[in-house]
């Protein structure tokens, strides 16, 4: 995967640990301008200033791929960022980033060989890479949990607007991911779609149960094999072998397609803007798999929109990047 090069005096950088995980939060300073610039605004008589005001603030969440860190998702938001104040300008309501290491990644690591695949030898490749999905779920939705306390920014807020106005802070979260970033977001927003604002997935896949059988098999790309949605078959239907068994058992098929179900069946399409990036040549996480969910959305949704880069690969590339930001500027 591709480390885009990046300007770090941009913006501001701040550690915050939250739970013990390393969080990582960019143009901070943004938002003490904002808040500061609100308190004066409602100075004077409170006549004619709105009560119980939900004033927004944007965050942008950057979750990096299987066996990279928080500093690959650092330099995508920097460029982000950067691409967003260039083409929209002074923004109303200011954006900050924020990524981390994903569990048994980076600073997190505890064993390498778990974020390996099976071909490079690890026999619990899905086990492993599904379970850290969940887990980064729960990692995410802490750090939005705890976020804001740890900012505290209510106590920048003057007396007028939290006792005469009441004013509260609205956090607007906008979630992007690749690869295994992306899976995750799409999960994450599967789970708490009350949470998200909009996602952005690169190279991802909603369909893990047909990838994780397709990869494991070595199915071809032209076999039938990858028409087929696996999570609706049950695990005597999957055709595995006894090797094959082994590195994917019963129990945890029978969990997976559950979850794919959902994702399915029961994702809020209609309330989430996604947009969605994909290389055509990929071969690990074949755009085959997604382009039927990819369908149901932009024919549920009417802000989102897939971007199939031709002659591309598993990459994140600078269109990508363009593409996603140019899209976002409309939800800020």
């Amino acid at each position: 995967m591709r480390t885009f090069d990046y300007d770090s005096n941009y913006c501001s950088k701040k550690t915050i640990n939250i739970g013990g995980i390393n969080v990582y939060v960019y143009n901070t300073e943004s938002l003490s301008e904002y808040i500061a610039n609100y308190n004066k605004t409602i100075e004077g008589p409170h006549e004619g200033h709105e009560k119980f005001l939900q004033l927004p603030l944007n965050v942008l969440y950057f979750i990096h791929y299987r066996g990279g860190s928080y500093m690959n998702t650092e330099a995508f938001g920097y460029r982000t960022l950067q691409y967003i104040h260039e083409n929209k300008g002074d923004t109303k309501v200011p954006a900050i980033f924020v990524t981390f290491d994903l569990r048994n990644h980076g600073e997190r690591t505890l064993d390498e060989e778990r974020n390996k695949s099976w071909s490079s030898g690890n026999e619990t490749h899905g086990l492993d890479m599904v379970s850290a999905i969940e887990g980064n779920i729960a990692d995410i939705k802490l750090i939005m949990d705890y976020l804001p306390a740890y900012l505290n920014l209510e106590a920048q807020l003057n007396d007028k607007a939290k006792n005469i106005l009441e004013t509260k802070l609205e956090y607007r979260n906008f979630l992007s991911g690749y690869s295994l970033g992306g899976h995750t977001v799409i999960r994450f927003a599967a789970k708490f779609p009350e949470l998200v604002r909009t996602i952005n997935t690169v190279v991802g896949c909603p369909d893990l149960s047909s990838l994780l059988i397709t990869r494991l098999r070595k199915i071809s790309l032209n076999d039938s094999a990858y028409d087929k949605k696996w999570f609706y078959h049950e695990y005597n239907e999957l055709n595995l072998t006894d090797e094959e068994k082994q590195k994917y058992p019963e129990h945890f098929h029978n969990y997976l397609k559950q979850q794919d179900i959902d994702v399915f069946e029961h994702f809020k399409f209609a309330k989430i803007p996604m947009y969605a990036c994909f290389g055509t040549e990929d071969s690990l996480t074949p755009p085959k798999l997604s382009k039927a969910w990819v369908e149901i959305y932009e024919n549920t949704n009417e802000y989102s929109e897939s971007f199939f880069q031709k002659s591309i690969g598993h990459e994140c590339t600078e269109e990508m990047l363009k593409g996603y930001a140019s899209w976002i500027i409309k939800f800020l």
